[in-house]
C-alpha cells in the first residue's frame, strides 16, 4: 500500500517537474546544438569538448533546480495540505523523483560527449582514457554532491517559510534568514572539519575516485580524460549522514509549519 502511494507522489512529482525538465533538456541540446555549429564552421574541436564538459558538470545543481521548481509549485497551490501522507514521505518523493530525472539528464549529457568522441575524435585519444568505470564513479559524485546541494535548498526554504508563523519576525525575515544561513553554514563547516580531522586517524585508507574532467590542450589538438583524486571514506560517509540528518530535520519542520507563508 505505501509502495502505491509512493508511486503516486511520484507520479505527482513528474507532472510538476516535467516541463522544467522538458526545458532544461531542451536547453542543454541546443547549447550544444549551438557549439556544435560554432565548431564546425570555425574547426575549433576545443569549444565543442570543453562545452559538452561544462554540460556534464553544470549537472551538480540539476536536482536542486528539479526540487526547487517542485517546491515553488507547492508554496503557490499548497497541495500537500490535503495530502494524508506524511511530509518525510511526501518530501523523499520529490528527492527521488529528483535523482531520477537527474540521472536521465546525465545520461544525456555523456551520450553527448561520446558523440563529440567520436566525431571529432578519430584517433581515440580520449576513448582510451575515459572508461565506463571513470563515467560511473564521476556520474556517483556528481550525484551525491548534487543531493547535498538540495538538501541544504529544502532545509534553508523550509527555515524561510516556517519563519512565516510569526508575524513579529516579518519586518526583519531577510536579515535573520541570511544571517541564518551564514552561522549554520559556518557552524557546519566547523564541525565537518573536527570530525573528519578525528575520524580519518581510524579509517585512513582513501578510495581513488574520478571526480572531474580534466581538458588537455596541446600541439597534437585536445583531449579529455578523467581527473582521479583520492576521497576520503570518512568524507562520503559524512556526506551520506548529512544528506539523511537534513532530510529529517527539513521533514520535522515541514510537518511543523506546512502551510507556506
Amino acid at each position: 500500500m505505501e509502495t502505491l502511494a509512493f508511486k503516486g507522489l511520484m507520479r505527482k512529482e513528474w507532472l510538476l517537474s516535467k516541463n522544467t525538465f522538458i526545458l532544461l533538456i531542451c536547453f542543454k541540446l541546443f547549447i550544444w546544438a549551438v557549439v556544435l555549429g560554432g565548431s564546425v564552421l570555425t574547426k575549433n574541436q576545443e569549444l565543442l569538448y570543453i562545452a559538452t564538459s561544462m554540460i556534464i558538470g553544470i549537472h551538480v545543481i540539476y536536482i536542486t533546480m528539479i526540487v526547487g521548481s517542485g517546491l515553488s509549485l507547492e508554496e503557490k497551490s499548497q497541495m500537500w495540505l490535503h495530502n494524508p501522507r506524511s511530509t518525510s514521505v511526501i518530501l523523499g518523493s520529490k528527492i527521488f523523483t529528483g535523482v531520477l530525472l537527474q540521472i536521465t539528464s546525465l545520461c544525456t549529457a555523456f551520450l553527448l560527449l561520446g558523440i563529440t568522441v567520436i566525431f571529432f575524435d578519430p584517433g581515440e585519444t580520449t576513448v582510451n582514457l575515459i572508461t565506463a568505470e571513470s563515467i560511473f564513479q564521476m556520474s556517483v559524485l556528481i550525484t551525491v554532491s548534487g543531493l547535498e546541494l538540495a538538501m541544504f535548498y529544502t532545509f534553508y526554504w523550509a527555515i524561510y517559510h516556517s519563519m512565516g508563523k510569526f508575524n513579529y519576525l516579518a519586518k526583519f525575515k531577510v536579515v535573520l534568514f541570511t544571517l541564518f544561513i551564514i552561522v549554520s553554514f559556518l557552524l557546519i563547516l566547523f564541525i565537518e572539519e573536527q570530525l573528519l580531522g578525528g575520524l580519518q586517524s581510524v579509517l585512513p585508507v582513501p578510495i581513488e575516485m574520478t571526480k572531474f574532467m580534466n581538458v588537455y590542450i596541446g600541439e597534437d589538438g585536445l583531449w579529455i580524460s578523467s581527473g582521479r583524486e583520492k576521497i576520503s571514506w570518512v568524507g562520503l560517509l559524512f556526506s551520506i549522514l548529512k544528506i539523511t540528518g537534513i532530510f529529517f530535520l527539513t521533514s520535522w519542520l515541514l510537518n511543523k509549519a506546512v502551510e507556506v507563508k
